[in-house]
Formats: structure tokens, sequence, C-alpha cells
């Protein structure tokens, strides 16, 4: 004879909503531990290396949740695309390993590679929420915001909040001494983009803040910033006037923040004599003339046709990942002005790739890119506020880009961080508003 089924008491449903409240809090928990995560290594960009930390923690993290699931993390469709992409770079790493010029260097930068791998799958599991999502856009605007009012300070008084200095007319702010302060605003403007454009209409006076971050950039001189700022506003700008059409837009504020910015920017290149050289010499590049196109891209010419010498010798898997800076004096002719001091790397991105992980690096990098865009075009179509976090790889991953060392550390974690943030985006079903 059968059981009659147990009424529920009480006491039991008052034990489900417990343990139902516990997991929510346990997922708020996590969530705020990655946005927490997340933010901290968009700061501590401005140091040399303490951003591996928050960047270790999110990869133990990540391996203890493929661990706890038994592997079964893995049947989500976002972190299998997002692990095949992955692989797509990690493996021609691994195999230029086999004869690379300087194998210790290269396995320093392809075997600690894998932590951006766990580093990802933590995220994007604990950040598929909006709530966590406006969070890291609030962050990132005032980041840079921050940064950029006192870089601006540091050039109109000689000294910024804390007392860097500004040495050399060369534009450091919160990142002394180096200057990669431009590298990573360019990188991050469509994310700052999209926070201005949310809240301009109900405070019209947000959009001066775009005024720190254009001049910032322009006055740091790097030409590799500029393009990916160019690169960055264009497509923002593109996108939601020809693809978002409901987005109302109030045409004379945006033409009135467009002569304001080319007045302030125009100013700043016929007054600032580093700025104005510098712009004379990037013009260069539409010349004819081996020695001004040279002048025009930093004396980058030598440095590009060594990489092309290395790639006919190593034409499959290249010299091995940061290896071109050993290889480097091997390659490069006696006229060669880089010979003596060689470069860490070629200062352009596919040339980097294919000199130092061959053509199977540059193939793995195209299907990185091809699947990245199939993967995500659909979601954005569904969920164009996604569109922000995914442009900023595309702006990365710009053929003519001439940015900082591809496989280096300092640009690696930046470029997978931002790769992340974009697929934890995609998985945020609830629109923004227009």
């Amino acid at each position: 004879m059968e059981k009659p089924a147990q009424t529920p008491t009480p006491d039991m449903q008052t034990n489900k909503l417990s343990d139902s409240e516990k997991r929510h809090s346990r997922e708020l928990l996590i969530s705020y531990i990655a946005t927490s995560l997340v933010l901290s290594t968009l700061f501590l960009f401005i140091s040399k290396s303490l951003y591996n930390y928050p960047v270790a923690i999110m990869a133990c993290l990540g391996f203890l949740v493929c661990v706890q699931t038994g592997g079964k993390v893995f049947s989500n469709p976002t972190v299998r695309c997002f692990s095949l992409l992955f692989f797509f770079i990690w493996l021609p790493m691994l195999l230029s390993l086999i004869d690379a010029v300087s194998f210790e260097h290269s396995w320093h930068s392809t075997g600690p590679y894998l932590r951006f791998l766990f580093m990802g799958i933590f995220v994007i599991s604990a950040m598929a929420s909006r709530s966590t999502q406006q969070v890291i856009l609030i962050g990132v605007f005032c980041l840079l915001s921050f940064w950029c009012i006192d870089a601006i300070t540091q050039v109109l008084f000689g000294i910024n909040f804390v007392g860097y200095p500004y040495e050399d007319r060369h534009i450091t702010g919160m990142f002394y001494p180096k200057n990669t302060i431009a590298h990573i605003c360019a990188g991050l403007s469509p994310i700052y983009f999209e926070l201005v454009r949310r809240h301009y209409r109900s405070f019209r006076p947000i959009l001066i803040m775009l005024l720190p971050l254009f001049v910032v950039i322009l006055l740091s001189g790097r030409r590799a910033a500029w393009i990916m700022l160019a690169l960055s506003f264009t497509g923002y700008v593109g996108f939601y006037l020809l693809v978002r059409t409901n987005v109302r837009i109030n045409v004379k504020q945006i033409i009135l923040l467009f002569l304001v910015l080319v007045s302030v920017l125009g100013s700043i290149v016929f007054t600032h004599d580093a700025t104005r050289r510098r712009v004379t010499d990037t013009l260069g590049i539409f010349s004819n003339d081996y020695e001004s196109v040279n002048k025009a891209t930093a004396l980058r010419l030598p440095l590009w046709q060594t990489s092309i010498r290395m790639l006919r010798d190593n034409w499959l898997n290249g010299v091995g990942p940061r290896g071109y800076r050993y290889a480097y004096s091997e390659y490069a002719p006696e006229n060669d002005p880089w010979k003596k001091s060689g470069q860490t790397h070629p200062h352009q991105l596919y040339l980097e790739v294919m000199a130092e992980s061959g053509l199977l690096g540059a193939l793995g990098l195209v299907c990185f890119v091809v699947l990245f865009y199939r993967h995500l075009k659909p979601l954005i179509s569904k969920n164009p506020s996604v569109f922000p976090w995914v442009w900023p790889v595309f702006v990365i991953a710009f053929p003519f880009n001439t940015h900082m060392a591809f496989y280096g550390s300092y640009w690696s974690s930046f470029f997978w961080l931002l790769v992340t943030l974009s697929f934890s985006a995609s998985l945020n079903n609830d629109k923004d508003p227009v």
C-alpha cells in the first residue's frame, strides 16, 4: 500500500526557503568578490606588475570552479566558446616552444598564460547579472576620469596628486614612470563612452568628461593610443547612429561637443610643441619617402623588416613567444639602428604574432577574431548594450595596431580581461535603457 504524499509542513518550507536564501547569498558573495577583483585588476594596471595578484586569485578561483563542478562548467556554451578562443591563441604559443630561440623565456610566457583561461571561467561564471555590469561600468568611468584629471594636473602644474613629476614632457599620471596611461584609457574608452551616453540626457554636463580623456591621449604622443581612440570613437558613434536607430540623440548638442573637442585638441596641437612635432612627423606616413615614413612610425620600419626575416626562417611556428628580442641581433642587418640596443617586439600586432609563433599563430589569431565575431554578433543584435564591452577587443585586435607586446604579461592581462568582460556581459539578457 502506497504511503500518502507528505504534506509540506511550515518547518520544511522554512528550510527550503533557507536553502534558497543561502544559495542566493553565496551567489551574491561570489559576484561581489569577482567584481572587486576585476576592478582591482583595472586599478593596478597603474603598476608594473601588481595587477598579477588579483589575476592570479581569479585564476585560482576559476580552477576551483572546474574542480568542484567536475568539469561540468564547460557544458556552458559561453564557457566553451571562451575556452576555444583561448586555445586558438595559446596552442600556437605552445607549439612554438619546440625550437624557440630562448626556451626559458618563452616558457615563462607560455606556461603561466593558462591563468587567463581560468580567470575567464571564474568571471564568466560569477558576473552574468546586470547589476555587476553596472558596477564595472561605473568603476571604469570613475577610474578613467580620475586618471585623466590627475594626468592633466601633472601637465599643468608639473606634478600630479601623489607627487609624480612631469618629466621631459612625458605624461604618465598615476602610471609613473611608464607612459601606458594612454593605451589603457584608449582600450577602455568604449565602456567610458557608454556610461556618458546613458546619463547625458538626465545630466547634460557629463559630456564635458569626454574632454580629459581625449586631451590625455593626445598629449601622450602615443600613436598606438591615437589609433585605438579613433577606432573606439568612430566604431562606437557609428554603431549608435547607424545600428541603434531607436536612440534619441540631441544633434545640436553632439555638434557642439564635436566642435569643442576639435577646438580644444586643435589648440593643443598648435600650442604644445611635443604634440605638434609628433603630429607633423606622423603625417609623413602618407609620403613616398622611406625616411619620412620611417620617422612617422617612430623608426619601426627596420623592426618590421627584421620580423619578416625571422618569419622566413621560422615560418611555421616562429621564434617563440617573447623571443623576438633574443633573435633580433641575428636577423638585423649591420646598419640597423636597433641592432645594438635591440627591441622587445616589432610594435605591430600581426608581425609580432607571426614572428614569434609563425603562421600557426597568425591562423589562430584570425580564427579567434572570426569566432569571437560570429559568437557575439547575434547576441549584440538581441541586446545592443553588449556592444561597448565587445568593441574594445576588436580595437585591440585591429591589424594595424602598434601597441605594446601582445604576448607580454601586461598587455595580455589587459586583453584577456576585456575578452572576459565581453563574454560575461553577453550573458546578461536584461536590456539596458537606451
